[in-house]
C-alpha cells in the first residue's frame, strides 16, 4: 500500500494548518476497539513554510506606492527543488527526510480550532471502523499505510492539457500529491486573520557553509543535488512581521494571479483571462468561486463553512481516497 500525500492548499489564513493538525489527530490516534489487522497507520504533517529560501534570498517587489519590500508570497521565495525532492523521498521511504527540520511549529498558532473534542472523538471512531474495513480487504500486501499531510499556500499547477500546465513551476510538486484539496477563503477573512498574526519565524540568512550537496546519480541531479539525509540543526535566526498594507499590496494580488487558472470571476464570466492586474483582482472579487474540473478537490461552501464541517468533509475525502488506492 503506497504512501499517500494529501495536499491542503488555499490562500493565507484559510485554515490549512489547523485542518492538517486535526486530520493528524483523527487518523493517528484511533481508539483501539477494532480487531487488529496487523497493518499500521502512520501520519505526519509537511509544512510548505519549511521550504522557504533563506531570508537574504527572498525576492523583492515594488508596491504601488513605490516601496521596495520582500515578497514572501511568490514562487521564487520557495525552494521548489528541495520541496519536490522531499516529496519524492516521502513517497519512497514513508517518512520525512532527516534534512527537514520544521520551524513552522515554532510559529504562533491561533488558540483553538473551533472544533469540539467530542466531534474529534466521534470522527476517530468512524475512521477506525472504516479504516479497519479498508485495510482488512486490501489486496496490496503492504503492512503499513502512511498518510503525509502537506499544507501550503502554493502547491498546485493548472491541468497539463491547459496553457502553461506542463511547464508550470509547481508541476513537479503537484504531480507528487495524491489527493489535492483546496480551501477557499474570502478576501475579507484573509485580511482580518493575516493582519492579526504576530509574525513568522524564518530560517535566517543563507549559511556561509551550505549543507552537504549530492550529485552522484541521475536521480540526485534531478532533485537539484539536495542531500536529504544530512540533518539541518541550524536554529531559526530571524522573525518576519508583515509591513503595513502587505495583504493588499502582496498577499492577495499574488494569490489571485497564481490561482487565476482555478478561480472563477464573480461577474459570471467563463474565466479570469486578463493581463491587467487591477481588473483581475476586481473580477475575482472575494475569491471564493472556484473550478471543480481542474483536478483539484475543492471544499464546499465557498469559504463559509465552519472548521467542524470542513473537517468532516476532509475526513470523508481522505477515506474515499484510501479506499480507492487500496483497490489498485
Amino acid at each position: 500500500m503506497p504512501t499517500s500525500i494529501i495536499g491542503l492548499s488555499g490562500p493565507s489564513s484559510s485554515g490549512k494548518t489547523t485542518l492538517a493538525r486535526l486530520l493528524q489527530r483523527i487518523f493517528s490516534n484511533q481508539p483501539q476497539d477494532q480487531p487488529q489487522t496487523g497493518k499500521q497507520i502512520s501520519t505526519f504533517i509537511i509544512h510548505e513554510d519549511d521550504f522557504y529560501q533563506p531570508d537574504d534570498r527572498i525576492p523583492y517587489t515594488t508596491t504601488k506606492s513605490g516601496e521596495r519590500i520582500q515578497d514572501w508570497d511568490c514562487l521564487g521565495a520557495l525552494d521548489i527543488n528541495f520541496l519536490t525532492a522531499a516529496l519524492r523521498y516521502v513517497h519512497e521511504h514513508g517518512h520525512l527526510p532527516p534534512r527537514l527540520r520544521s520551524k513552522e511549529d515554532l510559529n504562533d498558532v491561533s488558540p483553538g480550532s473551533g472544533v469540539e473534542d467530542t466531534l474529534v472523538d466521534e470522527l476517530r471512531k468512524t475512521v477506525s471502523a472504516r479504516m479497519h474495513k479498508i485495510l482488512s480487504s486490501s489486496t496490496t500486501g503492504e503492512e503499513k499505510l502512511t498518510l503525509a499531510l502537506l499544507e501550503g499556500f502554493l502547491l498546485y499547477a493548472p491541468p497539463e492539457k491547459e496553457k502553461g500546465g506542463c511547464g508550470h513551476g509547481l508541476r513537479g510538486v503537484h504531480d507528487q500529491i495524491d489527493l489535492p484539496m483546496f480551501l477557499a477563503a474570502p478576501y475579507g477573512l484573509v485580511k482580518e486573520r493575516r493582519e492579526k498574526r504576530s509574525g513568522y519565524v524564518t530560517i535566517g540568512p543563507a549559511p556561509t557553509t551550505e549543507l552537504p550537496q549530492r550529485s552522484s546519480s541521475a536521480l540526485e541531479a534531478e532533485e537539484g543535488g539536495v542531500d536529504l539525509e544530512a540533518e539541518d540543526d541550524r536554529p531559526p535566526q530571524n522573525f518576519w512581521t508583515d509591513p503595513p498594507g502587505y495583504v493588499d499590496d502582496v498577499v492577495w494580488p499574488r494569490y489571485v494571479r497564481d490561482h487565476a487558472w482555478l478561480l472563477l470571476p464573480e461577474d459570471g464570466g467563463a474565466d479570469l483571462s486578463t493581463e491587467d492586474e487591477d481588473d483581475l483582482i476586481k473580477r475575482a472579487g472575494q475569491g471564493v468561486k472556484l473550478r471543480t474540473d481542474a483536478g483539484v478537490t475543492v471544499a464546499p461552501g465557498q469559504g463559509d463553512l465552519p472548521m467542524a464541517d470542513l473537517l468532516k468533509w476532509a475526513v470523508e475525502e481522505v477515506l474515499k481516497h484510501v479506499g480507492q488506492s487500496t483497490e489498485l
